[in-house]
């Protein structure tokens, strides 16, 4: 995944390594219609988004979960 135009590519790598730590982490993300999800963070595609993985009765989802939207669950490790 490329940088966004005109941002600072230094800046946009450091914060994909930061984000990138969180892979594994479990976490909590409610949408619009207020509903809450619990899971964990997959990968992270770009530098604004998360992929967090759901079990859905058994079922695995993927959300695309805004970095802001995202609340960390226990402790700070993986």
């Amino acid at each position: 995944m490329s940088p966004i135009l005109g941002a600072n590519p230094l800046d946009y790598d450091t914060k994909m390594d930061i984000m990138e730590q969180n892979e594994g982490r479990e976490v909590m993300f409610q949408i619009e219609d207020g509903t809450q999800y619990y899971g964990k963070i997959s990968y992270v595609p770009n530098s604004e988004h998360y992929c967090v993985v759901i079990d859905n009765k058994g079922t695995p989802w993927e959300w695309y979960v805004r970095e802001e939207a995202i609340r960390f669950v226990g402790n700070t490790t993986k």
